[in-house]
């Protein structure tokens, strides 16, 4: 057989297939009616889903409104008129030693433990304020009897002027190191006061004053003798101490950078002095000192004994 004959078997048997097999017709009207009815069900479906959402809501708002929201009904009957009741009559303020004793030994201040440095530090820093006169103002007695054990220690250790606390004596100065040691000017004075403080508390129960022995003046020559000097010749009115002072107490990296108030903050005048929290370090030691102002400063002396850095710089 040739590839003609072939070829005429093959057309004539694809004819007779499509002749008893004819293609599927489609109905356009039809199928484009079942298109849109499967569309409206769709959109019918999602719109009572927000239906029922909404309805939720709307069921918890009122719950909420229902449950905050409750009228109050007014009573029905006039209540009776009552005559006014006369204003509160006030105690007279009392003084402040009475105040230091109704406030300072209540049981929440009995309960919180102090830090016998800090209740040093804070002790000492009052008793200078309060023998300075224009310093006392700024002394509060009722926080200054929280630092004692009880009403009987405040009394007998502060007294009336607070030089209890200073062995006697009024003092302008004051280094709190392992021990304390009391300066008039930058001398030390012969006694030393020793607080005892209760363990569970940590508060002021004692205060002894010790003779010093020997007659070194001890605690630390260049903060004693920069800023006791700096408190005699603020009382003598010597104009010349500060210079002097800063070159023979402070570097001269320190005096360049900070000029003619190094080492004290601008303080030039300062009314009495205290230093305590001693650090030390390989070639260096330093002290956090307070000079009557609201704030206190830390220094660091180098190994020349002199003073390199104030005021964090």
């Amino acid at each position: 057989m040739k590839d003609y004959d072939l070829e005429q078997e093959l057309a004539a048997a694809m004819l007779d297939r499509s002749r008893q097999e004819p293609p599927c017709s489609y109905d356009v009207d039809g199928l484009v009616g079942s298109v849109r009815r499967r569309r409206r069900r769709l959109q019918a479906g999602a719109a009572a889903a927000v239906a029922i959402v909404a309805l939720g809501a709307g069921f918890l708002s009122q719950a909420d409104h229902d449950r905050v929201s409750l009228p109050v009904q007014a009573p029905t009957a006039p209540s009776a008129v009552l005559p006014p009741s006369p204003p509160p009559v006030e105690p007279p303020s009392p003084s402040p030693s009475a105040t230091a004793s109704a406030s300072a030994w209540d049981s929440d201040s009995a309960s919180k433990p102090a830090d016998p440095a800090r209740t040093t530090s804070t002790l000492f820093l009052a008793a200078l304020r309060y023998q300075n006169p224009a310093a006392r103002s700024q002394v509060d007695l009722v926080a200054v009897a929280a630092l004692f054990a009880d009403e009987s220690a405040y009394q007998r250790i502060w007294g009336a002027d607070s030089t209890g606390v200073t062995c006697g004596s009024s003092v302008d100065g004051v280094l709190v190191a392992g021990e304390v040691l009391l300066y008039q000017g930058v001398e030390r004075l012969d006694r030393a006061p020793s607080p005892t403080f209760d363990g569970p508390t940590g508060k002021v129960t004692d205060l002894t004053c010790g003779a010093v022995v020997g007659g070194s003046k001890g605690g630390d020559p260049t903060v004693s003798g920069f800023y006791g000097g700096l408190v005699a010749a603020a009382k003598s009115g010597d104009s010349t101490a500060m210079s002097r002072l800063g070159r023979q107490f402070v570097t001269a990296n320190l005096r360049s950078a900070q000029g003619p108030t190094a080492g004290t903050c601008s303080s030039t005048t300062p009314p009495f002095w205290l230093a305590d929290n001693p650090s030390s370090g390989t070639l260096t030691h330093g002290w956090t000192v307070n000079l009557g102002g609201p704030y206190e400063f830390p220094i660091q002396i180098d190994e020349n004994a002199k003073i390199a850095t104030s005021c964090g710089k």
